[in-house]
């Protein structure tokens, strides 16, 4: 079973995503230059988030928010494809 570390929100800016899961314990990603897959935390405590892909003309982007206190951020998402219509 692969380790999996909690990353607070707070530390998370500039990560960028190369694969995201969600589970009962959480939201668990992987991302470039991090040997153990992350699980995210928020100041709040929670790792519980309402998470969206967005197809932006800079580029996909992870956003997620707080599912208890709202709080948000956003990650770029690489190796993302453009959704199927």
């Amino acid at each position: 079973m692969p380790m999996v570390r909690d990353l607070p929100l707070e530390d998370s800016q500039g990560l960028v995503i190369l694969h995201w899961h969600s589970s009962e314990e959480g939201l668990h990603i992987t991302a470039r230059g991090q040997h153990e897959e992350i699980r995210l935390r928020c100041g709040c405590g929670r790792c519980h988030w309402i998470i969206r892909e967005q197809f932006r003309p800079e580029g996909p982007r992870l956003v997620v928010s707080c599912h208890n206190c709202g709080r948000r951020m956003d990650f770029v998402l690489e190796g993302a494809g453009l959704p199927r219509p």
